[in-house]
């Protein structure tokens, strides 16, 4: 009688096999956005056993083994936001050896997974394949994944551009409460401030640290609360300093008197499948707003992506933020995605809306 194939959590202990697993698996397909060699999101300092429990240890992260005979012929990793907006979403990756595959075991994967994710309490599951990867979306519809979006130009995989879906299952009650459209109205200050963008250095560290502050109090649109900011000026100096260089960096329009009224940051991934590709992130003080700085900053962040030789810009916005989607489509940033259920701030959901263009 054949031995059965067990479905369980890694242990720490046996984190040496797990990486022998995921770059096998990574070898054998060309869907991945890794290529092999490239550590996993769970890899963090290099020490394999110490960084899976400290991944473990979070307590909305974890990565799920298919064990036979001794062996681990599969995995699913699931990797639970950081904030408490999207504490309870849960990106899931998923590979199977090629000697297993169609065996159903990713549909007992993601059973286990499931299941972990309805003890811990998380509200959404969410994961990307590959276009091309038409036997993976076969699969994740069976298991009640909707298709939320395509990533144009994702992915570059020996020289040719891929996109990726988007894929999402949102686990709250269907009547729970979703935010309404909001077009909030700017705050203007007593008379028009000039600003003068520039790039933003350690020496900005003060300044960077009170806009963060004063962004994250002022509007219900950023995932990252008003108690989730950087600590403390010393927080801003590290970085900002890491901001600085070829794969980074952070634009700031700062006033006559040194404040900033507002701050866009490109920074690109760690993997060479998706080098070409940088993430955006702008905001601008509410006093501020209307007056042109936001498109200032967007053309000089643009301008800098040219120069790096980046192909693509992408930037997240929360659905109810009507004012961000608005203003992206008139940069000509156009909707790639909408994930249902993304955010839950102030016990209300929101959507998270991908915007991105293509530089060429």
């Amino acid at each position: 009688m054949p031995e059965p194939v067990t479905i369980r959590a890694a242990r720490p202990d046996e984190a040496g096999a797990l990486l022998d697993l995921v770059r096998d698996v990574d070898a054998e397909s060309p869907f991945l956005p890794r290529e092999p060699g490239e550590p996993p999101s769970w890899l963090a300092t290099g020490r394999p056993t110490e960084d899976l429990a400290a991944f473990q240890a979070r307590g909305n992260a974890t990565v799920f083994v298919a064990e036979h005979a001794g062996h681990l012929i599969g995995y699913l990793g699931a990797n639970g936001g950081r904030l408490a907006g999207n504490r309870g979403v849960l990106t899931l990756k998923v590979g199977v050896r090629a000697a297993w595959q169609g065996r159903g075991l990713g549909t007992r994967l993601f059973a286990a997974a499931g299941n972990w994710a309805h003890a811990i309490g998380a509200h959404r599951l969410e994961l990307t394949a590959a276009a091309p990867n038409i036997r993976a979306h076969a699969l994740y519809r069976r298991l009640g994944y909707v298709d939320e979006g395509r990533m144009r130009d994702a992915m570059r995989v020996d020289g040719v551009w891929r996109d990726e879906l988007i894929l999402g299952k949102p686990l709250s009650p269907a009547d729970a409460p979703e935010w309404p459209p909001l077009l909030l109205d700017p705050t203007p200050p007593a008379l028009p401030v000039p600003v003068s963008i520039r790039p933003a250095g350690p020496e900005d560290a003060a300044a960077y640290h009170a806009f963060d502050a004063a962004v994250r109090r002022e509007t219900p649109f950023l995932l990252r609360g008003p108690g989730e900011g950087l600590a403390g000026p010393e927080h801003a100096r590290r970085f900002l300093a890491g901001q600085r260089g070829r794969r980074a960096v952070t634009l700031a329009a700062v006033t006559a008197h040194g404040g900033i009224a507002g701050a866009a940051s490109v920074w690109t991934g760690p993997y060479r499948r998706t080098a070409h590709e940088g993430a955006l992130a702008l905001a601008v003080r509410r006093d501020h707003w209307e007056r042109g700085v936001g498109r200032r900053l967007i053309a000089e962040a643009e301008d800098w992506a040219h120069k790096a030789g980046l192909h693509r810009l992408s930037a997240w916005v929360l659905g109810h933020n009507v004012r961000a989607r608005r203003f992206g489509a008139s940069c000509g940033y156009g909707e790639e995605a909408v994930c249902r259920r993304y955010a839950r701030i102030d016990e209300q959901f929101a959507d998270h809306v991908l915007l991105a263009k293509l530089l060429g």
